[in-house]
């Protein structure tokens, strides 16, 4: 590379940057809520929504799991005792995307703040007993 190159740049190197940005992640992964606060102090609920899309060649088999602070007065259930959630999707197909919506509770004993959520997108061989590779994503629910 000579020094005009580097000034001006070169095809050479142009033509490099793209294979350097594939990742081997088979999934994108987003995470929302609806709706967008829990209340502190009374029952009410919230979905988390997980958006999972296959952005590779292959099918997967997919499931996606959730969990929440197990000193935390919110849960998978009304009664708040369930700190973990796992769905089980299925095979996704190539360029197929799957919203998956995971209701969280709270109860008249939440105490106002933000609670952290970790969400964890696993990709399956064969059965659901043997993973692949998996994308963990971490979010806080506020409370009031």
């Amino acid at each position: 590379m000579g020094f005009w190159d580097s000034v001006l740049g070169s095809d050479k190197g142009a033509q490099e940057a793209p294979s350097e940005d594939k990742s081997s992640n088979p999934f994108n992964v987003s995470i929302s809520f609806a709706p967008l606060r829990l209340s502190a102090k009374n029952r009410s609920s919230v979905s988390l929504v997980v958006k999972v899309k296959n952005i590779s060649a292959s099918p997967h088999l997919v499931s996606v799991d959730a969990l929440l602070p197990r000193d935390a007065m919110i849960g998978f259930d009304p009664a708040c005792i369930n700190k973990a959630a796992e769905k089980r999707l299925g095979e996704l197909k190539p360029g197929a995307s799957l919203d998956v919506p995971i209701t969280i509770w709270s109860s008249n004993q939440t105490k106002e703040g933000s609670y952290p959520v970790e969400v964890t997108v696993y990709s399956h061989y064969i059965g659901y007993e043997k993973v692949l590779s998996y994308i963990k994503k971490s979010t806080s629910l506020r409370a009031v």
